[in-house]
């Protein structure tokens, strides 16, 4: 479905985005519907808080993981492919919230992580060396400017971020190796890859 649609639904309150949307659909919906509604409702909330002049609505968009407002887009927008809207926007919430409720690892890692990749540490935008509240404000900015700026920026900060935590976690796992931390480094490395990857698609008007 185009995001270009006229008939595409609209919402200024973003938390009862999906409650409307899921309504007016009869039983389960089949996946091709799922994803018709995963790329709607990204792009409805989007645009709702984009053209929005009210500073609430954006405290709310930033909050949504926060206050729970996600766990209703979560069966929608996690199953999304990382190229599209709502699969990035998935996965820059994920890492928001991520960073959000263990900045004081997520520091420890990034220290790690600016010593192998330096380069990257100038798009994360983290204070150098980075204090928990810096980081968790950065990240705080970044989904932020998703929203109210430049969404293809937000997305390669932000993968830029993942992919600095992936080098710092491996480091890590380098001095005290255990499996776990090897796999979240991979994981970390991945999501940091499909963020960068969906940035450059939003910069091209490719991201729906």
């Amino acid at each position: 479905m185009s995001s270009h649609d006229s008939s595409a639904p609209r919402f200024r309150r973003p938390a009862s985005m999906y409650p409307s949307v899921a309504a007016s659909i009869p039983g389960e919906p089949d996946p091709a519907t799922s994803m018709d509604l995963a790329h709607d409702s990204a792009r409805a909330l989007l645009d709702g808080v984009f053209h929005s002049s009210d500073p609430e609505v954006v405290r709310r968009v930033v909050a949504l993981a926060a206050d729970d407002g996600l766990t209703e887009l979560a069966a929608l927008w996690s199953a999304a492919p990382a190229s599209t809207l709502p699969g990035a926007l998935w996965r820059l919430y994920v890492l928001h919230t991520w960073v959000q409720r263990s900045g004081d690892e997520v520091a420890r890692r990034y220290r790690a992580g600016s010593r192998t990749v330096p380069g990257l540490r100038y798009l994360t935008g983290f204070a150098e060396p980075p204090e928990v509240a810096q980081v968790q404000e950065t990240m705080d900015d970044i989904l932020r400017g998703a929203f109210t700026g430049d969404l293809g920026l937000a997305l390669r900060r932000a993968g830029a971020v993942a992919t600095l935590l992936a080098h710092g976690t491996a480091h890590l796992a380098d001095e005290d190796p255990g499996e776990e931390r090897t796999r979240q480094a991979e994981r970390l490395l991945r999501t940091g890859e499909e963020l960068t990857e969906a940035g450059r698609h939003a910069e091209e008007g490719r991201l729906d």
